[in-house]
């Protein structure tokens, strides 16, 4: 398996399709509002925080991998898990649907490049790191927090698990 192939069923894995984890489009089925604003105590994030700050990053790397180089962070990592104000279903469901084609679009622009750029440097990163690296960081990164919203519906009674 090639490390675009690897890449591919990553991304997969975390958007839309069933494996040893579920992906975040079961995950996040089903939620009501109250569900996605609980918090289990104040050092815990909500599922709605969780979903922003995947959505602001993997959205800021996709820009990257495009060729647009990312203005610095003004913001820290924790300001990145914020609730929306006001937050009503739509907006919630907009968020939910603007993450998913956030990763389509992921998947999209990892099957269009040639693997070669796979290996390349990324450009004006402080560190020395090539795109598989990033890339198989941010899957990891997405697999981590589909987790903890999983954990925070099983704790909030909202999880049906297929299991059962």
């Amino acid at each position: 398996m090639s490390k675009k192939e690897f890449l591919l069923d990553q991304l997969e894995v975390c958007r839309n399709v069933e494996s040893w984890i579920q992906p975040l489009s079961i995950a996040l089925e089903n939620l009501s509002l109250e569900d996605i604003r609980w918090r289990q105590n104040e050092s815990t994030h909500t599922i709605c925080e969780i979903v922003n700050h995947l959505y602001f990053y993997n959205e800021r790397w996709l820009r990257r991998f495009n060729g647009e180089i990312p203005t610095e962070m003004r913001e820290s990592n924790a300001s990145t898990f914020r609730n929306l104000e006001n937050l009503t279903i739509e907006s919630w469901q907009e968020l939910v649907q603007r993450l998913d084609e956030n990763l389509a679009n992921w998947q999209l622009a990892i099957k269009e490049i040639d693997e070669s750029k796979l290996h390349e440097q990324i450009p004006n990163f402080p560190v020395d790191a090539n795109w598989w690296g990033a890339l198989s960081n941010l899957c990891t990164h997405n697999t981590y927090h589909i987790g903890q919203i999983i954990y925070i519906r099983k704790a909030q009674g909202s999880w049906q698990s297929k299991e059962e």
